[in-house]
């Protein structure tokens, strides 16, 4: 393991710590508001398939894929919309 010249363990203990939480806070995107919902695609107007979705912590995405349910807590939530039609993806709406 790597430490700087000056940290002590203690100060180790607290990084590893820090970094966790760090990597825990990181944002995932779920699709459907929660890993393993129900197929939640619906068809909008102009031949376009809209699908929700939600950008939360990573921390709340494990705990919805082993509870198999929404805690409700995210960054932020929104529709993916995709063109059905011949010219391709149309992009986030």
């Amino acid at each position: 393991m790597i430490r700087g010249r000056g940290m002590t363990s203690s100060g180790m203990r607290w990084a590893f710590l820090f970094g966790i939480l760090l990597a825990m806070a990181l944002p995932k995107q779920a699709p459907c508001g929660y890993p393993g919902a129900p197929d939640c695609r619906e068809q909008g107007r102009w031949r376009m398939m809209c699908t929700a979705y939600e950008v939360e912590p990573f921390v709340f995405y494990v705990l919805e894929l082993a509870f198999r349910r929404d805690i409700g807590f995210a960054y932020s939530s929104g529709e993916l919309s995709l063109d059905l039609s011949l010219n391709g993806l149309s992009g986030l709406s």
